[in-house]
């Protein structure tokens, strides 16, 4: 191999250098000459799922593994482009100017419907410019077309259950556990960047394969930067390779409570790593990995039960892929025309966190006021927007989408059509959560609620979860519906569904 050749990594859902198995493949075949590229697509801004607060957390990511490339001799462009337009105008500029392109062009894959498409599209385009191209496996640990079911009836699995079993069953082969142990390996350079020791592999930056005076595209990065920052209206946590490792090991003492803590969200229980995960600076095998569940035995309570949710997060991406129609429609032929009541003025209350159900209210004013809001709240809001006001979840799942920072279209479709009884091995459309009755069972002593409903602060627990005209204070809002009554009328919207079919 040439001592001029380099490859290109082409950052995606991986914005990391630890444990990224394409560009660790490039960096160990070219001998560290690699240089990486990120191509956005001004369409992004305008897609009706976007978020500022997602955008700017991205963006900070995306900064930080600048750092990092340029820490170890190597570089990231930005290109203001999509990927399909951005490639091209890269190799017409590199053959104007007498460059060599790139000997290959490597990426980790992706799963979602529009990610596939474009993936097998560019990878033509590449071939026929005579580049050379290298994926690998990342954003899950077990790829979809990897769990095979053997039962009948033959096709992909559709419940939880029996496809975690056959997780289970790729998870302690020898093939996977020798990967996991080249992700721990992995942690020793994120503690080397910790300390800003890192040594550099190579010198070979974007100023070596274009003209001295061509730019990387950072100017242009800055400006989106400053400018969405302004738009931002919530605290944007911290991100890159020091917030992550400290999140990691701020989870491991609390590792052994997690089976129960993970639903009390006035606690500190749940591991905090979605919104690494959302973007790729760090994934389930990483986290498997650092925790060494892998090589365990046998799990603990709370280990048994992470490694659970993770399995749940690959569940997920393997509906997704199996099932791409669900972006856009119910999973259940069922429940499809559901006669949603779709109020608008519930809805905007819903939003605003002031429906009178103190849980209720308090999830959705974390969640406009943080960017993150806990998992059984989420199901709690989740089921009271479907059963109790009637509003169609995908009008939940694009809020959402607007809100959280750890927005994913594969987990967030899953979790609405899970609770709206309208998904893949979702809750029987007979079970309704009574809202009074979970936050007596999760937050027992209204902590929680009383943290993010502050006119209730001087209001007792006891009669928080069971508020009344006497003890409900003048600043909050009254129930905008009975429990009860809608209830009873969305056990009769899904009976009728049913029945039709």
């Amino acid at each position: 191999m040439s001592k001029d050749s380099y490859a290109v990594h082409w950052f995606r859902r991986d914005l990391r250098v630890a444990g990224n198995p394409a560009l660790s493949r490039m960096l160990k075949e070219y001998d560290g000459r690699v240089v990486g590229i990120f191509c956005f697509d001004k369409k992004f801004l305008s897609r009706a799922d976007f978020s500022h607060a997602r955008f700017q957390f991205f963006l900070n990511t995306l900064a930080s593994l600048r750092d990092e490339l340029l820490a170890l001799g190597s570089d990231l462009m930005f290109c203001d482009q999509g990927p399909d337009e951005a490639f091209e105008r890269l190799f017409q500029h590199l053959r104007k100017n007498g460059k060599a392109l790139p000997q290959s062009l490597s990426w980790n894959r992706d799963y979602e419907p529009y990610a596939l498409e474009r993936d097998e599209r560019l990878q033509k385009y590449f071939h026929e410019e005579g580049v050379h191209t290298a994926t690998e496996r990342d954003h899950v640990l077990i790829e979809p077309h990897e769990i095979v079911k053997s039962t009948k009836p033959i096709g992909p699995y559709q419940i939880f259950t029996p496809y975690s079993k056959k997780w289970m069953e790729q998870f302690r082969t020898e093939e996977v556990t020798g990967r996991l142990d080249q992700q721990k390996k992995g942690f020793s350079y994120l503690r080397k960047v910790k300390k800003g020791n890192v040594e550099k592999l190579n010198n070979w930056n974007w100023k070596k394969v274009l003209d001295k005076g061509e730019s990387a595209g950072w100017e242009i990065f800055e400006d989106y930067r400053q400018k969405n920052q302004k738009l931002v209206t919530i605290e944007i946590p911290e991100a890159g390779t020091t917030a992550i490792l400290a999140q990691l090991e701020h989870f491991r003492q609390r590792m052994d409570d997690f089976a129960e803590a993970r639903d009390i969200p006035s606690l500190d229980g749940t591991s905090r790593f979605s919104i690494y995960f959302k973007n790729g600076s760090l994934t389930s095998a990483q986290a498997i990995a650092y925790y060494e569940l892998h090589k365990k035995p046998k799990l603990t309570k709370g280990e048994a039960k992470f490694l659970g949710e993770l399995i749940w997060r690959e569940f997920g991406y393997y509906i997704l892929t199996k099932h791409p129609r669900v972006e856009g429609e119910a999973f259940d032929d069922r429940f499809k025309k559901i006669d949603w009541g779709n109020r608008e003025d519930w809805f905007e209350a819903w939003k605003a966190g002031k429906t009178g159900y103190p849980i209720v209210d308090a999830g959705m004013r974390q969640l406009n006021e943080t960017g993150w809001m806990h998992n059984r709240v989420r199901m709690i809001v989740a089921s009271f927007l479907t059963k109790d006001l009637h509003i169609n979840w995908q009008w939940g799942e694009k809020y959402f989408m607007d809100k959280l920072i750890d927005g994913d279209l594969a987990l967030n479709n899953m979790g609405w059509q899970w609770a709206a009884s309208t998904g893949c091995d979702a809750q029987p459309y007979f079970r309704i959560f009574n809202p009074s009755l979970q936050s007596k069972k999760f937050d027992p002593d209204a902590k929680y609620i009383k943290e993010f409903v502050p006119e209730l602060k001087n209001v007792a627990a006891k009669a928080i979860h069971n508020l009344t005209e006497l003890t409900r204070p003048r600043a909050y809002p009254a129930p905008i519906v009975s429990h009860d009554k809608q209830r009873l009328l969305a056990l009769e919207l899904y009976k009728v569904r049913a029945k039709r079919q």
